[in-house]
């Protein structure tokens, strides 16, 4: 307080502390007409000294009050926010004196390391030692899970940072027991309406919020819902992940002592291939999530077959595993002139180089789109291993009213050029009156104009293709074409996909995809021919003997008949015992091209 704004208050004070007595004298004066008021004469100097003691105990009143109301506001107004976050959750309220005010735990594991505690007026430092002291004797701190976040939320930030040091520091010290080294992730908060929102959605601190839109910042393939359930180990396993710059401050290494370890997944994910290591081209492993759980990631090849297997990272339960048929699959090994393997085989250290970074891919998929970068929204953007080749898959939106623009990228990491790419138009839309599988048609062009139209676009001759499909159908509320055809150029076929507006020939969607050794069969459009070996119930019984699942148990079974990668397939799915089943089963010879068995939600 300014010397002005006290003098102000105690004049006030002053004003207020004297009585207006004007009234009463005056009306004590009438009562008292008439009568004679003896004066007697008074000791000035007394006098004085009363009113002078008088003044005196009427400013201290005075200054005490405004003392005692901000001495209050300094002990009982909450100066800074300070939650501890393991799995237990704890949010600690401080005064500007760091006393305490309040301690909440914010989940049923932290409701058990507060317990019985009660921190009123205790300093900070007292109830942070006390509770990661409680952590670590309850074991939710230890050698298996050694990750603690600070979140410190002041709206002071020069005070809130030096608070988030100091505390780092001490609970670093805490955790640098004889049985195992702590790792501390610390940070001040940035409040904000959305952080608030999932704060309170999920559960978690907003310094847990915080620390999970940080992951999300650096990689978009992740949701929110699913990182939520995680623990701060897990998080901050994936945080390092990422390998880029963040404003958490990390002290320590996030422990993987609890998980399997790469090599016994990669072991178990053979095992369930029925592969052995010698047969592999290609592999990699890595640390990700499925469905709030953390997984090994496992990909290789061998021969002509690409295996996806994720495997439980605690436990070495599989949770998911694909093998899909790959005809065009090459080996990267390589071989020495008189045809031995060389040392320099293909190997987790010595995968095929990117010539591009994942940054640069997702430019040239926008500059092709010519889409800017502000506007898109990326759903995904990754490495991966496609025809015996490093690639990258790069997916975004772009959203304008109730249209939804969706892109969809390949593009090889040695040269940056498109393998293949598709784009797609979703939203509202007005129906013809032409329904899938209807005779009549109102469309304003013909099938005829629309494979034209699709030609056109790829910059095909029609001489030069052949058609697999084109067909009138009902997407989405309006008629369409689908067009399908492909190009053969010696051992290279080229496919092409489009789906084309009946109403006046603009096209909806389209895709170009690049396939290696594989002949397709000459089916025509339209056609009735029919060149597969097997029925549709043949390959259902197929696809159930490889899954061990009897056709009474299986449920919401569906098949079609296809074409894909230059062959006539069945697609067959099913569901049996909580996992859901998708395979692809080669219509002429019924060998299954393709598996995919997942835990069903």
């Amino acid at each position: 307080m300014t010397n002005d704004e006290l003098n102000e208050k105690i004049r006030q004070a002053c004003t207020h502390a004297a009585p207006d007595v004007l009234d009463a004298v005056l009306s004590d004066c009438n009562e008292q007409k008439g009568r004679v008021i003896l004066m007697t004469t008074e000791n000035k100097k007394k006098t004085w000294a009363v009113r002078m003691a008088g003044l005196a105990a009427g400013l201290c009143l005075i200054l005490g009050g405004g003392l005692g109301v901000r001495n209050y506001q300094v002990n009982h107004t909450v100066d800074a926010t300070v939650s501890l976050d393991v799995n237990p959750s704890v949010e600690i309220k401080i005064n500007q004196k760091e006393r305490i005010l309040d301690v909440i735990p914010l989940n049923e594991d932290g409701r058990t390391i507060v317990g019985d505690m009660d921190f009123s007026g205790s300093s900070l430092d007292v109830a942070v030692n006390a509770i990661i002291g409680s952590m670590l004797q309850n074991g939710y701190l230890n050698e298996l899970a050694n990750s603690v976040l600070i979140s410190v939320d002041n709206n002071d930030p020069v005070r809130g940072m030096a608070l988030q040091e100091r505390l780092t520091d001490e609970v670093n010290k805490l955790l640098q027991t004889d049985s195992f080294r702590g790792a501390v992730l610390s940070q001040t908060v940035v409040k904000s309406d959305e952080l608030q929102q999932m704060a309170e959605q999920y559960g978690i601190t907003l310094g847990k919020a915080q620390l999970i839109q940080e992951i999300l910042g650096k990689n978009s393939l992740h949701t929110f819902d699913e990182l939520a359930p995680l623990s701060i180990n897990e998080l901050n396993i994936l945080l390092g992940k990422e390998g880029a710059e963040t404003h958490v401050e990390v002290v320590g290494t996030a422990s993987e002592k609890g998980y399997i370890g790469e090599t016994k997944a990669k072991e178990i994910a053979l095992a369930k291939a029925g592969v052995s290591e010698s047969d592999l081209t290609f592999y990699t492993v890595g640390l990700d999530t499925h469905k709030g759980v953390m997984v090994y990631d496992v990909e290789f090849i061998s021969g002509s077959y690409e295996f996806d297997c994720e495997v439980n990272a605690m436990t070495g339960e599989i949770v998911k595993f694909e093998k899909e048929y790959d005809g065009a699959a090459v080996s990267n090994v390589s071989v020495e002139e008189h045809g031995e393997q060389s040392e320099h085989s293909q190997t987790e250290e010595n995968q095929a180089v990117s010539n591009i970074s994942l940054e640069k891919a997702k430019e040239i998929a926008l500059d092709h789109a010519g889409v800017k970068a502000t506007d898109a929204t990326f759903v995904k953007a990754k490495s991966d291993y496609e025809d015996g080749r490093a690639v990258f898959e790069i997916e975004f939106v772009v959203s304008s009213g109730n249209t939804i623009k969706e892109y969809d990228y390949e593009i090889a990491a040695s040269d940056g050029s498109i393998i293949s790419y598709d784009y797609d138009i979703e939203g509202d839309s007005t129906p013809t009156a032409i329904q899938a599988g209807s005779s009549q048609n109102t469309s304003e062009i013909s099938l005829e104009k629309a494979k034209e139209i699709a030609l056109d676009h790829a910059g095909v001759k029609a001489t030069d293709a052949t058609f697999v499909k084109a067909k009138s159908d009902y997407e989405d509320g309006r008629a369409v074409f689908e067009i399908e055809f492909v190009v053969s150029s010696g051992n290279t076929i080229k496919e092409y996909d489009y789906e084309i507006a009946a109403s006046d020939g603009r096209i909806i969607s389209y895709d170009y995809d690049i396939e290696g050794d594989s002949t397709p069969t000459a089916i025509q459009a339209g056609s009735s021919q029919n060149t597969s070996e097997i029925t549709l119930e043949k390959a259902k019984e197929i696809a159930l003997s490889h899954a061990g699942v009897a056709s009474a148990n299986a449920f919401e079974m569906e098949g079609k008949l296809d074409w894909d990668d230059g062959m006539s397939i069945y697609e067959i799915e099913f569901k049996a015992g909580g996992y859901e089943y998708s395979y692809e089963v080669d219509a002429a010879t019924g060998s299954i091209v393709k598996f995919d068995k997942e835990w069903d939600d």
